[in-house]
């Protein structure tokens, strides 16, 4: 287990940059899913509604494709060198 924390203290690399900031990326699209879709529940007229969902999907839809790339990241599958 102690190999498996080594290295936690120092500043993050460029790869733990990119991974983090997919993670959070996909996490305020997650939560503003859960924001639009209460409001669409909230009494809106259909034609809101209806437009508040689509927008849910879209966004759910770049929500799993950004938690793809972060996988991608984690793997080593994307490498970044250098932070921006």
């Amino acid at each position: 287990m102690e190999e498996l924390i080594q290295g936690l203290d120092g500043p993050r690399t460029a790869q733990q940059e990119l991974f983090y900031d997919l993670e959070n990326a996909a996490a305020v699209i997650g939560w503003s899913v859960v924001e639009l879709t209460a409001l669409a529940a909230c009494g809106r007229t259909p034609s809101e509604a209806v437009a508040l969902m689509k927008m849910c999907e879209l966004l759910t839809a770049q929500q799993e494709k950004i938690g793809r790339y972060a996988g991608e990241v984690k793997e080593q599958r994307i490498i970044r060198s250098e932070t921006v």
